[in-house]
């Protein structure tokens, strides 16, 4: 991804991954739906790992948790590894510090995945799911929109397994450990465009929710 804030302190390109669980009932009132970020990693590229530091910290002090992460392939949202498999890997980084030097937390999560033409999900079902309005850390909740509406979006129906590892540096609750088998994962591949928002009361980031971005 590019974000255009970042320009300023020569960041260029960065990768992020996230675990969410949807559909959380953080007003509790039974129907309306939030997702809740378990983790969130972001990285630089072609090695520069680093480059992830100050987003980072900056979405941390907004209310997001993000590790800095090192991702396979770096360069680019997953890789071929032959016979129409792909796959995506991240692990979270200890920083580089001058006793230790650099190093690596064991994975955090990675996923193979196959494209299908007999799809578990509809495209206009992940809008709806990555849409929902995230529940952040300081009480607020924020909405960050996702649209699918351009030439480049290409999108691209899957088939996936993911393995997800637990504490420190994977899913965080134990109890998401696990491997997630292709038989009832559902995938989905496409470039898409993010307009983020102010921080809102999560009542306020409910009912604000734009409609178009499910579409």
């Amino acid at each position: 991804m590019n974000d255009i804030r970042m320009s300023a302190l020569k960041i260029d390109k960065l990768l992020s991954a996230s675990i969410y669980i949807p559909f959380t009932d953080r007003l509790g009132d039974g129907k309306t739906q939030f997702t809740y970020p378990a983790r969130n990693y972001i990285g630089g590229v072609n090695g520069k790992d680093g480059m992830g530091l100050v987003p980072a910290l900056v979405g941390t002090l907004e209310g997001t948790t993000i590790f800095v992460a090192s991702f396979d392939p770096d360069n680019q949202a997953y890789k071929e590894l032959g016979g129409g498999v792909y796959s995506q890997g991240v692990n979270k980084v200890i920083l580089p510090n001058p006793i230790s030097g650099p190093g690596v937390e064991p994975a955090a999560f990675d996923s193979t995945f196959t494209t299908t033409t007999r799809p578990k999900y509809t495209e206009h079902t992940f809008h709806a799911l990555i849409n929902q309005p995230t529940i952040l850390n300081n009480g607020f909740c924020q909405r960050n929109m996702y649209y699918f509406k351009e030439t480049f979006t290409n999108p691209i129906m899957r088939n996936a397994e993911v393995t997800l590892y637990g504490p420190p540096a994977g899913a965080g609750p134990t109890s998401l450990a696990g491997i997630y088998k292709s038989d009832w994962n559902g995938g989905y591949s496409a470039t898409g465009q993010t307009l983020g928002f102010n921080l809102q009361t999560c009542r306020e980031a409910a009912a604000q929710f734009g409609p178009a971005a499910k579409v």
